[in-house]
């Protein structure tokens, strides 16, 4: 008595992703893979290179490290979040950018 046909052969794939996914998905998932490592330019680089700046022609330093401070705390939430699969973590972590860029914009007239 067989149940799975003839062959022996219709199990499904186990492989993850397996024979399953097509070119289409293939570049979906290229494409999510690129705009998820968009937040490392804007967490480590761009502030890391205002701070270069401002010591090199000796500007203000409190903003430069306001925006390094929230920025990477940013960074951080959206590596804990993503690790522990809570998407309100990540979120939260995504949001400290605008609020950075905000910080920065409203104190820029006050110092």
């Amino acid at each position: 008595m067989k149940i799975f046909g003839d062959d022996g052969n219709d199990y499904p794939s186990l492989e993850i992703g397996g024979d399953t996914r097509g070119p289409a998905d293939q570049y979906v998932q290229r494409q999510v893979q690129s705009w998820a490592l968009l937040p490392l330019f804007f967490a480590i680089l761009l502030p890391w290179i205002w701070v270069y700046f401002a010591f090199t022609y000796d500007l203000p330093k409190t903003l430069p490290f306001l925006a390094l401070a929230v920025t990477h705390a940013g960074l951080a939430l959206i590596w804990l979040g993503r690790r522990t699969s809570r998407r309100s973590l990540t979120w939260t972590g995504i949001s400290c950018y605008p609020l950075a860029i905000a910080l920065c914009l409203l104190l820029r007239n006050v110092l």
